[in-house]
């Protein structure tokens, strides 16, 4: 019987960071090719597709493809992942929902601890800035209280 031990391997782990960077990297071309998805837009819809499930399955997509098309020849697959292609092809899906998670999750702690984006997830406006939604979509909010000190005085 395969124990945890046995996935967990530098070749798995290796694995998860090559898929977190490869999702960075097809991101930044994605949003090159089309400026729309990017978060310097506007907020339209096909850019909430892109950002809630399209950036967050491209890790289990990339990793369902490299293990359906590496076979165990190539790559030191764990013995239970090694030998029937639907093995490999959840191994892969699995490690790519893991480096997904995994990357936010160590996004969201850099940035709480320590200040420190990462890119990509982090680069994203705070959840209250409204400003790249359409008019017509925005909060409205009542207008400030008037302040209670009196204004500052110019003097000579």
């Amino acid at each position: 019987m395969n124990t945890l031990g046995d996935l967990l391997t530098i070749p798995t782990g290796c694995l998860i960071v090559v898929l977190a960077v490869m999702t960075l990297l097809l991101r930044r071309l994605i949003e090159a090719l089309w400026p729309t998805l990017s978060n310097k837009t506007p907020l339209t819809r096909s850019q909430r597709v892109w950002e809630q499930f399209g950036l967050p399955a491209l890790p289990a997509a990339l990793g369902t493809l490299f293990c359906l098309l590496v076979g165990p020849s190539l790559y030191p697959y764990p013995a239970i992942a090694a030998t029937p292609a639907l093995s490999r092809v959840l191994y892969g899906f699995t490690l790519g929902w893991f480096s997904s998670g995994g990357y936010r999750g160590i996004s969201a702690l850099l940035l709480k601890k320590w200040n420190v984006s990462l890119p990509g997830i982090s680069d994203r406006p705070p959840a209250l800035d409204d400003s790249r939604l359409p008019k017509s979509e925005r909060a409205t909010l009542p207008p400030p209280p008037p302040s209670p000190f009196p204004p500052p005085k110019d003097s000579p």
